[in-house]
């Protein structure tokens, strides 16, 4: 069956990637045809000449070293991410809004929306309600929404959103969400019933993603990996301190505007490394498939719910860890009941797994 992947548009988010590839390839080891629907509703011409004007400014201050941006592959993707996406990823052409004649072009089947915030209000502006398949309303399709993630636990929609998502979401056929408290958000706001699945990422072992990462790139010695999204004063200093406490080199790294791994590099970073602290929620997740000694820092503007929700889960909540306690926290011990985690993931993967082989 062909499969067309709603989700956020394929940028310089390293983990909203990697979630579409590891759906993509979680559908084709079912013997699917997944497709993602490469759309661009919020970034038209004026936005990447907005983009192209603030990257020039910031070289001009000194304050970024970012090549300016291109529009690779007929998208607006900076080419360091884009190669992999145009690469790996199967998708149709790109097109400024959600296209319905597109579901006849490509002879979809069934839509998958999901997964990372695609249900987030803030982050989908005017157009939340084709993240609900507002477009394809109507076509003999089957819906299903694997892994929607509101991203935060309360809900930020309008009246006019609510009431429209309400009746688009009644109308799918199966749906899952990302974190626990998001079934309590479809239940109340929505009307539908939804069950609590892993993000897509954690269908697949880390052996998967090892396969596709860029093996020459080697650090000589043992370091810290740093992916840091939002740096403070406070962070740094936690950094700093972790470092010198376990005797490693620091490698720092972020994404969005200051993106300068590959995604093949940039898993490359996490699997060599010997601990990673991170703030982002999908530099957790891959510390625990390369199942490394980590920290994740609490990170409210982006959705700490998620974070908190993921390591709740797997038993690794004590990992977590806040501004109020990190100027305090010393580098308090690195051991983790791997046992432990892993049957927690195998479980939650097996359900998971089977939520999508049952509705598709």
């Amino acid at each position: 069956m062909t499969v067309g992947i709603v989700t956020q548009p394929l940028e310089m988010n390293y983990g909203g990637i990697l979630q579409n590839w590891a759906l993509q390839q979680v559908l084709k080891d079912m013997g699917h045809r997944p497709l993602t629907i490469d759309a661009y509703e919020r970034f038209t011409f004026p936005h990447y000449v907005y983009t192209y004007l603030r990257v020039a400014a910031l070289r001009a201050l000194h304050r970024t070293t970012h090549p300016l941006p291109q529009r690779y592959g007929g998208a607006l993707r900076w080419r360091v991410t884009g190669e992999f996406i145009e690469q790996h990823i199967d998708k149709t052409h790109v097109m400024w809004n959600y296209e319905r004649k597109a579901i006849k072009q490509y002879g979809i089947e069934a839509l998958v929306v999901g997964s990372d915030q695609v249900w987030r209000a803030r982050y989908n502006g005017d157009h939340i309600e084709d993240m609900y398949l507002r477009f394809a309303q109507g076509l003999p399709l089957k819906r299903v929404a694997y892994a929607a993630s509101f991203g935060v636990d309360d809900w930020e929609y309008t009246p006019q959103q609510t009431e429209a998502c309400a009746a688009l979401a009644q109308q799918m056929d199966a749906i899952s969400v990302r974190e626990a408290s998001g079934v309590a958000l479809c239940h109340d706001h929505l009307g539908v019933e939804a069950q609590h699945v892993l993000d897509p990422t954690m269908l697949l072992h880390g052996d998967r993603y090892r396969a596709i990462s860029d093996t020459t790139w080697q650090h000589d010695a043992p370091y810290l990996a740093v992916y840091c999204l939002d740096m403070t004063p406070t962070k740094q200093a936690f950094f700093d301190r972790v470092a010198a406490h376990y005797g490693l080199t620091k490698r720092l790294f972020s994404a969005n505007l200051d993106v300068k791994l590959t995604v093949p590099q940039w898993l490359a970073m996490l699997a060599n490394a010997s601990m990673v602290i991170t703030d982002s929620f999908h530099g957790t997740v891959f510390s625990i498939l390369f199942g490394k000694p980590f920290y994740s820092l609490s990170n409210h503007g982006r959705g700490n719910t998620r974070l908190l929700g993921l390591l709740s889960d797997l038993g690794l909540q004590d990992r977590l860890l806040d501004d109020a306690t990190l100027a305090t926290v010393d580098a308090a011990s690195d051991n983790i009941n791997w046992q432990d985690v892993t049957a927690r993931l195998t479980a939650r993967r097996q359900a998971s797994l089977h939520f999508l082989h049952t509705n598709l």
